[in-house]
């Protein structure tokens, strides 16, 4: 009764985590769906897409999030202001070392143009992955306080994209968050294989035991 059980809660899980999975298929095997400046208009069609953008100048970071588990720190988040191609703002957050090194160096760079030090922006642009999402209340209000302390906002003439750019997760996240997360009722339903297996060779062994050898 107890190995039954166990299957049924597996099986049950196995369904349900397959779901789950189903409808993250984009996140987890789909291409590049399309740009930001695609996304934003219509973030409804882009949600748990791979959207991309390419950087060329920064503004510097507005906002940093820590993430915990158990109140213990597991990661951070970082938070920039873009300065799109076609002159408008966007927010975008990295959780990348690497990202975060060069968003800061980028800004440094962006600032040396504004401030007339260089005659242009003297590092490569790069392209950034991630998904479109609406930020969350605090985040959105360091980014209206960042922007109205520049005075980079709608009331000075700059265009603000408010959707949030968001790439602190990867493909290879999703990939292996959903291969733990599958392993749980697989690992159920293989014990429940065992467990059989154990009480008929138990049954057996009980039943020849008495015959004459």
């Amino acid at each position: 009764m107890k190995n039954t059980k166990l299957l049924i809660i597996s099986l049950v899980a196995f369904v349900f985590f397959g779901i789950i999975i189903f409808f993250m298929r984009n996140l987890i095997f789909g291409g590049i769906a399309g740009t930001y400046e695609e996304a934003q208009p219509n973030k409804s069609a882009y949600t748990d897409k791979w959207i991309s953008y390419e950087v060329i100048a920064c503004f510097g970071e507005y906002a940093e999030e820590t993430e915990t588990e158990y109140f213990i720190p597991t990661g951070h988040s970082y938070y920039y202001l873009i300065w799109m191609a076609d002159g408008s703002i966007m927010p975008l957050s990295v959780s990348k070392k690497a990202d975060k090194e060069y968003l800061d160096a980028l800004t440094l760079a962006t600032y040396d143009y504004c401030d007339g030090k260089t005659r242009m922006i003297e590092m490569e642009p790069r392209t950034f992955i991630g998904t479109i999402k609406s930020q969350e209340t605090e985040a959105l209000r360091y980014y209206n306080e960042a922007l109205t302390g520049m005075e980079t906002t709608a009331a000075n003439g700059w265009t603000i994209r408010y959707e949030l750019m968001d790439c602190t997760d990867t493909r290879l996240g999703y990939i292996l968050l959903c291969s733990a997360v599958i392993m749980i009722p697989v690992f159920g339903i293989v014990s429940y294989i065992v467990s059989v297996k154990k009480e008929k060779k138990t049954k057996v062994n009980g039943e020849t035991g008495y015959l004459p050898r």
